[in-house]
């Protein structure tokens, strides 16, 4: 089984139970779960597949500029193919006008063959004509010239017919001279022809010899393109099957993202629970002596900022993930910096001192157990005035107002106190709920 299609079903099995687990819990159940320690593990796993998505990314860019690389070496041997092709092309052509060249000499050949054939015949013709001229006049016995002389009726007779017999031998002489010179020069000129088609064949050879060494080399750089072919279409099947991992992981996270949703609507309906049980007298009551001193809510708790002039500069839900209320004097930041607060109700000091890692953002804060479940803490403190494991008592000094940790605007040098406020947060049983039904009513 392929990596790919076993983080498909991981991913298809781990939504599943995710889907599974969000289910189960009913809304009497709320109670008992830790919304953000849920999402908090969602998140890494969003984390998780993000960061494998990234290598995958890597991975997939580094694939992509190789497989880029072999189409550039592709490109070239497929120019170096097309201009052998080329020169094949080249190659042929002259070859075929060899070819012509030499067809036509056979032509002339076959020609000067036939004339040569023509004379011979003719010669044979004449020879046998002069055989039977001779055998004729051996039969009727030689004719002497004195046979000539008295055949004659006078001189003139005897010259004329003298002049006659060496007429015809010499024509019959002259007439097989020339038909001989006739086979000669034939004969010379298809030698000649000859040579010429012998020279016509060996450029051809050296032609066909030439072609076929460019043939073996457009063979060897054609193995050598078909070998990068095959490389790059194994990275290409790499790549796609990353493609299928960074597209499983997308899948993945996007239901993450879901289950986070699901969780958060949950923590909502839990939170106007348990506002609804606040708003009637029920819930959760702070089971702490309070302090006379301090106006208290029907939950028990006063307001951390003991100043008659305190208020809310961001509440519940004013911006996204935002679990808490910050509170603040008139005056703005500066005139809030470095003021009291005051620990909202009785209970044990579970933490003071600087956030490090997810709590990095509090900065300085301070969080108090008060029991049944409930706790409070207090952060972006400029300094804090307990220590963990103590115990306090309602209206205690527990920290001082600062601007430690993520706050907006950020101190600078020319206002170092900027961004100086308290964050008010309220934790039921693992779970942040909105802080106002918890304290004395406080202007926005």
């Amino acid at each position: 089984m392929s990596n790919a299609k076993l983080f498909y079903l991981k991913t298809v099995s781990l939504i599943a139970v995710l889907s599974l687990l969000f289910s189960v819990f009913s809304m009497n159940a709320y109670a008992e779960r830790n919304f953000q320690a849920e999402i908090d593990a969602i998140e890494k796993k969003i984390d998780a597949a993000n960061s494998k998505k990234a290598d995958q990314e890597k991975t997939q860019e580094e694939l992509q500029g190789d497989i880029n690389d072999l189409q550039s070496q592709l490109d070239i041997y497929q120019e170096k193919i097309d201009s052998l092709n080329d020169e094949i092309k080249t190659k042929e052509a002259t070859i075929a006008q060899y070819d012509s060249e030499i067809a036509a000499l056979d032509s002339e050949i076959n020609a000067a063959d036939l004339q040569i054939e023509k004379l011979n015949q003719k010669i044979d013709e004449t020879y046998e004509l002069l055989k039977n001229r001779l055998r004729a006049s051996y039969m009727a016995g030689d004719m002497s010239t004195l046979e000539v002389l008295l055949g004659s009726t006078d001189f003139e007779s005897f010259l004329t017919r003298l002049e006659l017999l060496q007429a015809v031998a010499k024509h019959d002489n002259d007439m097989l001279e020339s038909l001989q010179n006739d086979i000669e020069a034939l004969n010379a000129k298809k030698e000649e022809i000859s040579q010429k088609k012998a020279a016509q064949e060996e450029k051809k050879a050296a032609a066909e010899s030439e072609k076929a060494e460019v043939v073996s080399k457009r063979s060897d750089v054609q193995a050598s393109s078909n070998a990068v072919k095959q490389k790059q279409s194994d990275m290409e099947k790499k790549s796609d099957q990353i493609n299928k991992i960074i597209a499983n992981l997308d899948q993945s996270t996007e239901e993450y993202r879901k289950a986070i949703q699901r969780i958060q609507q949950q923590e909502e309906e839990f939170n106007r629970q348990q506002n609804a049980k606040l708003s009637t007298g029920g819930g959760v009551i702070i089971d702490q002596p309070t302090n006379s001193n301090y106006k208290v809510s029907s939950q028990g708790m006063i307001c951390p900022l003991q100043y008659s002039n305190a208020k809310l500069s961001a509440w519940w839900g004013s911006y996204a993930g935002h679990k808490g209320i910050d509170i603040i004097t008139s005056g703005g930041t500066g005139n809030t910096y470095g003021k009291e607060i005051r620990a909202a109700a009785g209970g044990t000091v579970v933490f003071a001192g600087k956030g490090t890692g997810s709590a990095w953002s509090y900065g300085n804060f301070v969080t108090i157990d008060h029991g049944n479940g409930v706790s409070t803490r207090y952060a972006h403190c400029s300094s804090v005035a307990v220590a963990s494991g103590a115990e306090v008592t309602q209206g205690q000094v527990i920290a001082y107002v600062g601007n430690t940790g993520n706050v907006y605007p950020a101190p600078t040098d020319e206002n170092p106190h900027a961004g100086a406020h308290l964050h008010f947060e309220v934790i039921v049983n693992g779970n942040r709920v909105n802080p106002e039904p918890w304290i004395p009513s406080l202007p926005h």
